[in-house]
């Protein structure tokens, strides 16, 4: 998805046009699939387990990656507005929201990096392997929130943008 945003903004800088649907895709994916599905693992479930473990909740990884999720709802609760207002008619609009993706690629960029090498090998190096097996069951629990076709749709979602906006590679959110 970040490679979605990135040919999206070089759309929109170049002076085209992206239509207030698929924008508003990309808030649902990061809302839905993002927020409520893999930030909500972390918080409820990976963070309070690393926490019980010895890992403190301030700093990094875990007060950073929190902050990051807050980050994250508000670029796109403002993205979101924008949409709204760029749907209306107002062209101003295009500014903030070519801006809001920028901050969305810039924070989502480091949040993938900060999770795959500090998050990760950390949570692997601090939690037994029981451990491990039990927030991987609980993973599932959050998961079975959405119903079973929630990865797919999103997969889809992201898949389709792809094709849309020419950004055939693989990888990341």
């Amino acid at each position: 998805m970040v490679k979605v945003l990135t040919a999206m903004r070089k759309r929109l800088e170049s002076g085209g046009d992206i239509d207030a649907a698929t924008l508003a895709e990309v808030v649902d994916f990061f809302r839905a699939f993002a927020d409520k599905g893999h930030h909500a693992k972390e918080e409820d479930v990976l963070f309070p387990t690393l926490e019980r473990n010895g890992v403190r909740p301030q700093g990094c990884p875990i007060g950073t990656l929190t902050s990051e999720h807050k980050q994250g709802r508000a670029l796109m609760t403002v993205l979101n507005d924008a949409i709204e207002k760029y749907a209306s008619g107002d062209s101003a609009a295009n500014a903030t929201i070519s801006a809001t993706i920028k901050g969305a690629i810039d924070l989502y960029t480091d949040h993938i990096w900060r999770e795959d090498y500090l998050l990760f090998p950390m949570t692997e190096k601090v939690l037994s392997k029981p451990e491990l097996e039990g927030v991987t069951r609980k993973f599932k629990e959050v998961e079975t929130r959405f119903g079973s076709d929630f990865h797919r749709k999103y997969e889809q979602i992201v898949e389709n943008l792809e094709k849309s906006f020419n950004t055939n590679d693989k990888g990341g959110v």
